[in-house]
């Protein structure tokens, strides 16, 4: 058995309370629960969307159609057909990096607790688009097809 005064025991439990702080601080990097993007589809298949914020507006699901708050001249279908392109995306990844000037996205799943925030930004060759510090493309498309009418 160990015999240390009661100094020493103060400091083996401060010495352990320090790595258990380290511990819990790091493990939050293995364990989220969003992994970033992959080749592929920027939403998983079986995660409906809730809810989407661009910068002042916002897309929200009213039972099976959407809304849009402040209101703009964009359709309802139009409204559809954003959620439907956010869903069905391809996203190639280009590697690490940040965007400096891009239109801020999130994307609230049901399910989640947090949103995917999502940086775009339009190019020639389509939309650049910053996830986890990660850039993508969009190849061959336009920001409009991603971001409501009058919200950019």
């Amino acid at each position: 058995m160990i015999r240390l005064s009661r100094r020493g025991w103060n400091n083996v439990l401060i010495f352990a309370t320090l790595l258990l702080i380290l511990l819990f601080n790091q493990s939050g990097q293995f364990l989220d629960d969003a992994p970033p993007v992959q080749s592929g589809q920027l939403l998983p298949d079986g995660l409906p969307v809730m809810k989407m914020d661009f910068g002042g507006h916002q897309l929200e699901r009213i039972g099976p159609g959407w809304r849009l708050r402040p209101s703009t001249n964009a359709s309802a279908e139009q409204l559809s057909e954003v959620v439907n392109n956010w869903q069905q995306a391809i996203a190639e990844p280009l590697g690490p990096g940040k965007l400096a000037d891009g239109l801020v996205a999130v994307i609230w799943l049901a399910g989640e607790e947090q949103g995917r925030v999502f940086e775009l930004s339009q190019r020639e060759e389509g939309i650049w688009l910053e996830h986890r510090q990660q850039l993508y493309l969009l190849p061959d498309q336009h920001l409009s097809a991603f971001v409501p009418d009058g919200a950019y």
